[in-house]
């Protein structure tokens, strides 16, 4: 992906195919380990609180079944709808798997602990928080790579995410070629903007040559 993709632009892409925010923003932001937009397909989790009689670590053990190398070779994102808001979902020790397996970044509107670990591994965590309450016994994920609900948007396998400081949005894959023209579009469209304005820069009033500008090439 180009490195000067930037959220607000693909925003505006996805508004341009007709879609509204509601459909593809997520407003979850970085905790740690960010330091640029990051993007990738979608590898989705589902999480949940389990019956006190449940087995509970045959169901702790679901996830050591999807830490293979070949579910991680392009490099995606894994995002977790966790369903509490209790206990910590994900830590440390979870991020290095995910980073050694090939996962760029982790989405979920649930929690994270050893955020300060997380640090160090300059390992991207968007969530709604933290804390450092361990899930044993509570808590545990149960599938993998199946439709999950973040923040309202529906996101299947193989979604693309696209995540900054800006929050999260999520585009669907049939819609990804769609939107990186669109996107073209309005980077160029964008930085035509910027130089315009760079020019007026020694202007005492911009306003009649940005109305000018506006009328000629729309709103930026």
């Amino acid at each position: 992906m180009n490195n000067q993709y930037y959220l607000g632009a693909i925003y505006d892409a996805m508004r341009m195919l007709g879609y509204k925010a509601s459909d593809f923003y997520i407003n979850i932001k970085p905790q740690v380990g960010y330091e640029s937009l990051i993007s990738g397909p979608a590898f989705t989790t589902y999480g949940e609180v389990v019956d006190a009689n449940c087995d509970y670590p045959s169901l702790d053990n679901i996830r050591l079944s999807m830490y293979k190398k070949q579910n991680f070779a392009d490099r995606p994102i894994v995002v977790l709808q966790a369903n509490d808001d209790q206990v910590a979902h994900s830590g440390d020790i979870t991020s290095q798997i995910y980073q050694v397996l090939g996962a760029v970044g982790f989405v979920t509107d649930g929690l994270v602990r050893d955020l300060d670990k997380i640090q160090g591994l300059k390992f991207p965590i968007f969530s709604k928080g933290g804390n450092p309450i361990d899930a044993l016994d509570y808590w545990a994920l149960t599938k993998y790579q199946v439709p999950v609900v973040i923040g309202g948007v529906k996101i299947c396998p193989g979604d693309h995410i696209f995540a900054s400081m800006d929050g999260v949005i999520s585009v669907k894959k049939e819609l990804l070629s769609s939107m990186l023209q669109k996107l073209d579009d309005v980077l160029q469209k964008e930085e035509k903007a910027r130089a315009f304005i760079s020019v007026l820069a020694q202007s005492d009033s911009m306003t009649q040559q940005l109305e000018a500008w506006v009328d000629k090439n729309g709103r930026w």
